[in-house]
């Protein structure tokens, strides 16, 4: 663990986003009926209300996703698909999405199947109070990451409002990179080693946990002293009686002798000298 470097900000910083946190699922709520109100409202009042419809009905999604990725829900989810979302980012994605579908539920109300005789002033009120609330939260983050967050520590807005002060030097989560997912991890202010001992060469080819002895492996073993004469025996396996000449007359000892005759021709048969024609 590792202090935050402005103790001043740390406690501040812990409970003012924690509190952006609970204001952030109210207005993503809020977005969400809105949606909603705004889906039944134009198919009463609209013949050609599919388009309007659909695009409500994904405005409502994305809040209810955001509102997931706010309760640190399917953390690993969001750690491989969608790391600005996740524990160890920012709030600047989360504040912009939200200024996003603030400004698309504002912009609705310019329509007239959701204006306000259509869809009543409680119902309007609602639907505007949505969106003002998104917009005035999608700023509050985008501001408060830059004012708690630490670039060279690399200490974000979602880590303060987790851990406050003692922010843990090594995240309980992988972060992962938007272009290729691979694995970004701390790095080790120890160069590595490329000379290993006898002992971890010994161990990486064998695999073995247990030392081995090299000191007896060259040496033979004189333990039975009877097996000896037997190596020196000359008599076959077969026939004890008969004898194996010694080695020092084998041919391959005497290479001036000729192997054959002079003769090339009585290396074959007597056929050879036949002509084929």
């Amino acid at each position: 663990m590792f202090k935050f470097p402005s103790a001043k900000m740390a406690g501040p910083g812990y409970i003012i986003l924690n509190i952006l946190r609970a204001m952030n699922i109210i207005s993503l709520l809020l977005v969400a009926v809105a949606s909603w109100v705004m889906i039944v409202t134009t198919i009463k009042t609209s013949n050609f209300f599919f388009f309007d419809g659909v695009s409500h009905f994904i405005t409502s999604s994305i809040a209810l996703f955001l509102i997931v990725s706010e309760l640190d829900l399917f953390k690993t989810y969001f750690y491989r698909r969608w790391p600005m979302l996740s524990p160890e980012s920012g709030l600047v994605f989360l504040g912009l999405s939200m200024l996003s579908i603030g400004c698309v539920v504002l912009g609705n109300l310019n329509k007239s199947a959701t204006s306000i005789e259509n869809l009543g002033l409680p119902l309007w009120r609602v639907v505007i109070s949505s969106g003002i609330l998104a917009c005035i939260m999608g700023f509050a983050n985008i501001i408060g990451t830059f004012v708690f967050c630490d670039n060279k520590q690399g200490i974000t807005g979602r880590q303060v409002r987790s851990h406050g002060a003692a922010i843990p030097k090594e995240p309980s989560g992988k972060s992962f990179s938007l272009s290729s997912g691979s694995v970004h991890r701390p790095a080790s202010p120890v160069l590595p080693s490329y000379h290993t001992t006898s002992e971890d060469r010994r161990r990486s080819r064998f695999g073995l946990k247990f030392p081995i002895r090299l000191s007896g492996i060259s040496k033979a073993t004189t333990t039975n002293q009877t097996h000896f004469p037997k190596w020196d025996s000359r008599s076959s396996p077969v026939a004890p009686e008969v004898q194996r000449p010694p080695t020092a007359l084998h041919p391959a000892y005497h290479p001036t002798e000729a192997p054959y005759p002079a003769d090339v021709s009585s290396r074959y048969s007597v056929a050879s000298q036949v002509s084929r024609f």
